[in-house]
């Protein structure tokens, strides 16, 4: 072999290592670009409620492609709330949505703008269909805080409705609402106007309420680690636009437009209950944010 045939494998050899290194570095480079969003958005909710909050945050997210860069989301496993907002406090996951209280703005950095336009405070009663015309007849606050109100101990539904003076049942999980109420440990269990009846439509021996709700001023918003200010801010820029085009009324009409219509919300007696959970820092003032049943039933009823 020739010393100038050597000398051309070794160069040859030297270039694929290069190449290979710089396509390496490359890689890392591109994967360094994107951001990874671990987020805890599947937190015992409904499919349908669960499919709608992922795709408000990749209308957020995609609205700032191109001033922020591609990204990636990642689902952690299901944990309780408490548990997920210890997580998001040590950066352990990115990204959660629910509703807000002081100790929750705490431990993260809220985005304030609800997701649900302040629905999620306003609560449709499920009881069992056997006893439906007794409860239907409620016509008062004093009467329905003499009725035993089921709730999900790590909800701030639960302590709200404690301090109102209800009598609160404490459940572990969801899950257990619907036994509870057939064994009546619990008179009523209630949720969200947005989120009620995909849950309770798959129970046929349940029913929703319709001569009634309770009511009090609530937000849901994304929370994001304090350890990620940069997806923060983001996700206030993609807020910005969204609100600004029209692309999130648009996406809320669509996703939650049938259930608001089957719930005559404006056509029932509303029991406004006080939240004393509700941050200082909420943005009541700022009429786009709000569904307008909210702004006049709660908001400006409260002198806000």
């Amino acid at each position: 072999m020739s010393s100038s045939s050597s000398t051309r494998r070794a160069l040859l050899s030297g270039l694929g290592g290069l190449t290979c290194s710089l396509l390496s570095a490359l890689c890392q480079a591109q994967d360094e670009a994107v951001l990874v969003v671990r987020h805890a958005l599947s937190q015992g909710q409904n499919a349908k409620v669960l499919s709608y909050e992922l795709t408000v945050l990749q209308l957020l997210l995609d609205k700032t492609v191109a001033s922020h860069g591609p990204y990636r989301l990642e689902a952690s496993e299901v944990v309780s709330q408490n548990r997920a907002f210890l997580q998001i406090q040590s950066g352990e996951i990115d990204l959660i949505s629910a509703m807000t209280s002081p100790a929750r703005e705490r431990q993260s950095l809220p985005v304030r703008v609800c997701l649900y336009r302040g629905l999620m405070g306003v609560r449709l009663p499920i009881a069992l269909r056997s006893r439906i015309a007794e409860l239907e007849a409620v016509s008062s606050n004093a009467r329905a805080q003499a009725l035993r109100m089921g709730q999900v101990a790590d909800w701030p539904d639960a302590q709200i409705l404690a301090a109102a003076g209800w009598r609160v049942e404490r459940l572990p999980k969801l899950a257990t609402f619907p036994e509870m109420l057939r064994r009546q440990r619990v008179d009523l269990f209630a949720l969200g106007a947005t989120e009620v009846y995909p849950i309770v439509d798959a129970l046929p021996d349940l029913r929703v309420l319709e001569r009634w709700l309770l009511a009090y001023p609530a937000a849901f918003y994304f929370f994001v680690s304090p350890h990620k200010p940069a997806l923060a801010e983001r996700l206030r820029r993609g807020w910005e636009l969204v609100l600004a085009d029209g692309s999130f009324l648009a996406l809320f009409e669509r996703a939650v437009g049938a259930p608001l219509a089957r719930a005559r919300l404006a056509e029932r007696l509303w029991l406004r209950v006080p939240n004393p959970e509700l941050p200082t820092e909420t943005p009541l003032q700022d009429s786009r944010l709000w569904h307008p049943l909210v702004r006049s039933r709660l908001h400006q009823a409260d002198g806000h």
